[in-house]
């Protein structure tokens, strides 16, 4: 099977595609084109569907379930893959029904498990940030929260 894998001109994770690329043609079940474009096109064209496979990141908003099914599974989702279910859809609106989020828990359950069955995207990975601190500063557990922002303003000395 061959697939064309686009990539951004200038792409911090070029190195990566290299190595998904290596990964999947050692397999022998794969021959991958990448194409490197510019960024706007790049933009343009995976939100088309001109690419079999493509990196994009994206990060939560708040912390709510929420964050990672509508703008990753819901039908027309910011990351365009193209993936669409009824079913999800509806769960997923049924999920933003309720204020206390922990009645919700359940239809976030069967969205996990129809997405588990449906495998609409494929994680490549995701970046976990480190931590250090000594026991005479409070706040280290909030520093970071994956978005790139530091809130060293939450650090203190006990």
């Amino acid at each position: 099977m061959t697939f064309t894998f686009g990539f951004r001109e200038d792409d911090t994770y070029a190195a990566e595609t290299a190595e998904i690329k290596r990964q999947l043609e050692e397999t022998g079940l794969f021959a991958v084109k990448t194409v490197e474009v510019k960024w706007e096109d790049f933009q343009k064209q995976y939100a088309k569907g001109d690419f079999d496979a493509y990196t994009v990141g994206w990060l939560p908003d708040f912390p709510d379930s929420d964050s990672f099914t509508a703008p990753l599974v819901g039908t027309a989702n910011t990351l365009h893959n193209g993936f669409s279910s009824k079913l999800i859809d509806s769960l997923i609106a049924s999920t933003q029904r309720f204020s206390d989020r922990s009645r919700a828990t359940e239809d976030f359950k069967a969205i996990q498990n129809e997405v588990a069955d449906d495998v609409p995207l494929v994680p490549l990975w995701q970046k976990k940030d480190y931590v250090l601190s000594t026991e005479t500063v409070a706040g280290s557990q909030y520093l970071t929260d994956g978005t790139g922002i530091w809130r060293l303003w939450d650090l203190s000395w006990i």
